[in-house]
């Protein structure tokens, strides 16, 4: 069954609902019939314009709703889509054409198609029904890895792959987010989840909330549709969060907040759940094998490193240098077995071949399963740094450092100092003046010397790329344009 059937299937039970909405954006909602309408229109006008059913279409939309409309109706008519995060191609994958509503962006990667809002007026008010495509098996989705230590690759997915880790998610991130029916979502129709829970959520019947072009503009909707769930990272939880601690009189009505790809710092939890919502939850995966631990804040927090309860099906296993499985409660490379796993990268077999191997993905985190089936993560194999002869885990360092009062997060990397050895050197982003021979002191009381970094850097934010996760080969970059230290 073509992946989008279901959408139009909701928009005859109730085509006045609400599907999409996008607080500020330019049509600010959409409802299930003129989704439909859209969804139409758009599949119409990519035939039309050349767009034939088994193509490869990228996109870079900066429009929500254009993004997600033009999604859907490629996806109709058996078209697969790639959604592009910057106006650089993917190497490794080379689309059929690409559309974009930034004309002049995208200066290399084939045919470029500049598109705009009448593809999706394109029919009129009563747009009759486009031709449907694609079977279980045709591709309708290729989805990039976040590539935050180093570049993006493709997985591509069918119809039949992509609902059935849609209906995966509904037990897998419990009983709440099955039975919610309003959504917020700001982790961005281009990621993996973020497509997921709004397609997901459509499917279903109900409304999906994304991010417009200022992120104040979604407090209003929060109280006023009265949304539900909330699905973000811990970077755009910890900005969310701001409004409502500077703010008591903001009403929060999420019944619950699940969080993912980052580590949830135990910090940000008990704050989220004093003041948001007591009902948060951190999930674990990857775009390589969705969802692979899920759990209550409340009882991962008093764990460092805990990340979820590994899910029901899924096999994770903690080995050493020589690939011998380690016992429960020791650290380990971890490989990861699920029933949803992607067969590997979309072109490129070299990839495939180091991270897909024997059954499992290689995942490149470190980390163990306790007695009690939490998976723990402490950090990953290819973040290790080498400072002085020692293995540092720097995602260790940086939970000492943003535990000091004032500092808001916190990223470590290695610098080759005048003589060429390496020395730890932390970007750090502050909510108020740092006392810099107490932070010192803070670190050297809690971390081994070879970890506590020599010099601090002051920045205004550490980089992030998809999904909110921190890019830290861009650090040294960062680093270099800065002047204030200590």
């Amino acid at each position: 069954m073509n992946l989008i059937e279901p959408i139009l299937f909701q928009a005859k039970l109730n085509p006045m609902a609400l599907a999409i909405c996008v607080p500020g954006s330019k049509l600010q909602s959409v409802s299930y019939g003129q989704l439909v309408r859209f969804i139409h229109n758009t599949a119409r006008m990519a035939l039309k314009s050349g767009i034939a059913p088994g193509s490869v279409v990228a996109t870079y939309i900066n429009d929500t709703i254009l993004h997600m409309a033009l999604s859907l109706g490629l996806m109709h008519v058996g078209v697969a889509t790639l959604s592009l995060r910057s106006p650089k191609p993917v190497a490794e994958i080379a689309p059929d054409i690409i559309l974009t509503d930034a004309p002049g962006k995208i200066t290399s990667g084939g045919t470029v198609l500049n598109i705009d809002y009448s593809w999706l007026e394109s029919g009129g008010p009563t747009a009759e029904p486009a031709p449907s495509y694609g079977d279980d098996g045709g591709i309708c989705r290729i989805v990039l890895t976040s590539g935050s230590t180093g570049e993006a690759k493709g997985l591509a997915f069918s119809h039949k792959a992509m609902a059935e880790r849609m209906a995966y998610d509904t037990f897998s991130k419990g009983s709440r987010f099955a039975h919610c029916r309003r959504l917020y979502c700001d982790l961005g129709i281009a990621t993996s989840p973020g497509f997921r829970y709004a397609i997901g959520i459509l499917r279903r019947g109900g409304t999906i909330y994304l991010l417009g072009p200022d992120p104040a503009d979604i407090l209003q909707a929060v109280d006023l549709h009265k949304i539900e769930g909330m699905a973000t990272a811990p970077y755009g939880l910890g900005e969310f969060l701001k409004f409502f601690e500077a703010d008591s009189a903001f009403e929060v009505t999420f019944d619950h907040i699940i969080c993912q790809g980052a580590m949830l710092p135990p910090q940000l939890s008990q704050r989220v759940r004093a003041r948001m919502c007591q009902n948060l939850y951190s999930s674990y995966g990857s775009t390589e094998t969705t969802t692979v631990a899920f759990g209550p804040a409340n009882v991962l927090e008093k764990i460092p490193g805990a990340v979820g309860y590994i899910q029901p099906g899924v096999i994770v296993e903690a080995i050493d240098d020589s690939g011998h499985v380690l016992p429960s409660m020791q650290d380990g490379e971890l490989r990861i077995r699920t029933s949803h796993m992607a067969e590997g990268y979309v072109g490129d077999p070299d990839s495939t071949r180091a991270f897909f191997r024997d059954g499992y993905f290689y995942s490149g985190d470190i980390g163990h399963v306790t007695r009690e089936g939490i998976l723990v993560i402490s950090g990953r194999a290819k973040t290790a740094l080498n400072i002085g002869g020692d293995t540092v885990t720097p995602e260790l360092v940086e939970d000492v450092i943003s535990a000091f009062a004032g500092i808001r997060e916190a990223g470590v990397f290695a610098a080759k100092n005048d003589l060429g050895i390496s020395e730890l050197h932390a970007l750090i982003v502050t909510s108020s003046l740092i006392n810099d021979e107490e932070l010192r002191s803070h670190c050297t009381s809690r971390l081994p010397p070879s970890c506590v970094p020599v010099r601090f850097l002051i920045v205004d934010a550490l980089p992030r790329g998809g999904q909110g996760k921190v890019e830290r080969h861009r650090f040294a970059e960062i680093a270099s344009l800065q002047t204030q230290s200590f």
